[in-house]
């Protein structure tokens, strides 16, 4: 993939010619002296997203101080920009799933984000689909745990990518589940893009009947919109109940199994099981 180059010596020696001092250099992008020689001696790298920045600070062209080898793919725009993945969805008001799918080459943009991305990025768009082909002729790599939804927003909008809602439909659903109007088209629009407002939407509903809603607009099971914490603690509580019921006799099968757990599923219930052993009671911590 085809990114700028960074090479620590050529920022010493720009810094030096440009009559800088660390410090100074530090002052105007923020980040300390001690960082500066770290980068400078090699032993660390700024990101990507900050190499306009620096090049800028310098007084250097970034073509010259940080040249690419070959043209940019979507990840090199959005750098170029200056945006961070989150940076740039929350300028965009869109999750950040679209952007990183583009990116890793697993999934194109939707055509509707195609001009609000170049306009964010500074290019044009026939520049932004011309990088976007790049991205994915250049992808081989498989979907690591960074690319899938993590956030309520980003499990949002995974799912609207396979069923389209709006945010009125969604919402309907919500309250239905909850039994009352506990949120309304612009409150589910605050969740699929994980604002700021997000954190006190979620607070002032319940969750199990937040997320059978979402589960009944999708035609999904709830789980799948609850933090992983949550479905450990639920899978524990259910474990405990079986062992209840089968320390008092009572004979408990899976519904439609005809045969044993397998031993992939036994091992992640394992490691779920150490994991909430060895984890600090609350009043250790």
């Amino acid at each position: 993939m085809p990114v700028r180059q960074f090479d620590g010596q050529r920022v010493l020696a720009a810094r030096r010619a440009a009559g800088l001092e660390r410090r100074e250099l530090a002052r105007r992008l923020g980040a300390s002296k001690a960082t500066i020689g770290d980068w400078e001696r090699g032993d660390a790298t700024p990101s990507p997203e900050r190499f306009l920045a620096l090049a800028d600070a310098l007084g250097q062209d970034p073509q010259v101080l940080f040249p690419r080898l070959g043209p940019p793919d979507l990840r090199d725009l959005r750098c170029d920009a200056g945006y961070t993945q989150l940076e740039a969805a929350r300028a965009l008001g869109i999750s950040r799933l679209p952007l990183s799918n583009a990116e890793a080459g697993t999934r194109r943009l939707n055509t509707d984000y195609i001009e609000p991305v170049a306009h964010l990025y500074g290019v044009e768009c026939d520049v932004l689909e011309a990088a976007q082909e790049r991205s994915f002729t250049a992808s081989a790599a498989p979907e690591t745990e960074d690319q899938r939804p993590q956030s309520l927003g980003e499990k949002i909008t995974a799912f609207l990518q396979r069923k389209p809602l709006s945010d009125a439909e969604i919402a309907e659903a919500v309250n239905a589940a909850a039994g009352f109007p506990a949120v309304d088209a612009a409150g589910i629009e605050a969740l699929r893009t994980d604002s700021r407002d997000a954190a006190e939407i979620q607070a002032s509903l319940p969750l199990d009947s937040l997320f059978a809603g979402l589960g009944a607009a999708f035609g999904v099971q709830p789980w799948h919109f609850a933090p992983g914490e949550e479905l450990e603690r639920q899978i524990l509580d259910r474990l405990g109940f079986l062992s209840l019921m089968r320390s008092e006799g009572v004979s408990v099968a899976a519904r439609g199994a005809g045969e044993g757990v397998s031993a992939a599923m036994l091992a992640t219930l394992s490691e779920v099981l150490v994991r909430h052993e060895n984890a600090p009671r609350r009043e250790e911590r």
